[in-house]
């Protein structure tokens, strides 16, 4: 008997055909392995049935989102003395202004979520930065 199969041994040609469909396999693989989705359940739908008169518009988110005027204030006013003072840092003019760093961010992120008390600070802010730099100029 003989240990010689009848098959010849592939060449190099017949190698690289072989490296060329598994490797369209392997990156599928590797992709599907790292890069795994998942499938979400969409919310369901409100059952609009139960009271179909109740419509009344809910004002209060808008509510929430204005700034008052006097913390609009307040922000301006830490902004106001970091323009006056480069050196100072946010927290040491918050405090100056009787607020903590988490106070005045939390205000800042207020302020921000409101077009009109950002718009408003946005304006005092650049009156004052130019008040500065016509009064510093000779």
């Amino acid at each position: 008997m003989s240990c010689l199969s009848s098959k010849p041994t592939p060449g190099p040609r017949e190698r690289l055909l072989w490296l060329r469909s598994i490797i369209p396999i392997a990156v599928f693989s590797a992709a599907a392995f790292l890069c795994r989705t998942r499938v979400m359940a969409l919310p369901a739908a409100p059952n609009l049935s139960k009271a179909p008169w109740v419509v009344a518009q809910d004002d209060s988110d808008s509510d929430e989102s204005e700034v008052p005027p006097a913390d609009v204030e307040k922000y301006i006013a830490v902004y106001k003395a970091m323009q006056r003072d480069r050196s100072l840092t946010a927290e040491t003019a918050a405090a100056q202004n009787g607020m903590t760093l988490d106070a005045f961010r939390q205000l800042e992120a207020r302020v921000q979520r409101d077009e009109a008390a950002l718009q408003r600070a946005r304006d005092e802010l650049q009156a004052a930065a130019k008040k500065a730099t016509s009064a510093g100029a000779p």
